[in-house]
C-alpha cells in the first residue's frame, strides 16, 4: 500500500509539472528612451552671440515651434527676439519641410519659408537730434540637414542660407544642436551656428507631444 501511494504521487506531480509548464521569463523594461525622431515638439532657449569685429555682444531668446500632420512631412515657425546696447532685432519665420528615412534612426530633412525682420536704433548711437530709426523687411530662407538619434540622444546637423531684403544680409551658416532626453517628452538642448560675422550659442529646453 505504501509503495503504490508513493508511486501514485510521483505520477501526479511529473502530470502537474507537465501542464504547468516551463515558466515564462519576466518580461524586458521598456527603454524609456525608445521613440522615433521627432517631428512634433516646441522649444524654448537663450540665445548668446558674437559678432566678429564689434565688441557688443547680442541676448535674446528663441521659441521653435515643429508639427508633422502626416509621413514625412512638417510644418515649422520660430520667434526670436535679440538686443545688444543700442539696437534690438526681430526674427519671425514659418515654413513646410519633409524627411526621408536613411535608416530607422537617420532622417535626411530639409524645411525653407518666409523670413520677417524688425531692426530698431536707438537714437543714442546718433546726435541727440537724431531719433534713430527702425526698419521691416521680409526674406526667405532654405535648411537642409541631418537627423539622427542614438538612445536618449537627437542630433541634428546642416547648414542653412537666408536672404532678407535691404539688410544686405545673404549668407550660409552651418549649425549642430542636440537633445537630450531627460524625462518622457521633454530634452535639454544646446546648439551653435557660425557664419562669417557671427557665432550664436544656444541652451533651452524641448517638450515634445
Amino acid at each position: 500500500m505504501t509503495k503504490t501511494t508513493a508511486i501514485l504521487t510521483a505520477l501526479a506531480s511529473s502530470a502537474l509539472t507537465a501542464v504547468a509548464g516551463t515558466p515564462a521569463p519576466a518580461p524586458a523594461a521598456a527603454d524609456p528612451c525608445a521613440g522615433p525622431i521627432s517631428y512634433n515638439n516646441a522649444e524654448l532657449l537663450y540665445a548668446y552671440t558674437d559678432f566678429d569685429g564689434l565688441i557688443d555682444e547680442a541676448n535674446g531668446g528663441i521659441l521653435r515651434f515643429e508639427y508633422s500632420p502626416m509621413s514625412n512631412l512638417y510644418v515649422t515657425a520660430s520667434g526670436q527676439y535679440h538686443e545688444m546696447d543700442c539696437v534690438d532685432f526681430w526674427v519671425l519665420s514659418g515654413g513646410i519641410g519633409g524627411y526621408v528615412p536613411l535608416s530607422e534612426n537617420i532622417h535626411l530633412a530639409a524645411d525653407g519659408g518666409v523670413l520677417c525682420a524688425d531692426v530698431s536704433v536707438d537714437s543714442s548711437l546718433y546726435t541727440s537730434a537724431s531719433n534713430g530709426f527702425s526698419q521691416d523687411e521680409v526674406g526667405w530662407y532654405v535648411r537642409p540637414h541631418i537627423r539622427a538619434k542614438f538612445g536618449c540622444l537627437e542630433v541634428h546637423a546642416g547648414a542653412q542660407y537666408a536672404e532678407i531684403g535691404d539688410f544686405d544680409f545673404d549668407e550660409w551658416s552651418a549649425f549642430l544642436n542636440l537633445y537630450y532626453q531627460v524625462d518622457p517628452g521633454w530634452d535639454v538642448t544646446a546648439g551653435v551656428a557660425h557664419c562669417s560675422e557671427r557665432t550664436t550659442a544656444t541652451g533651452g529646453e524641448r517638450y515634445r507631444f
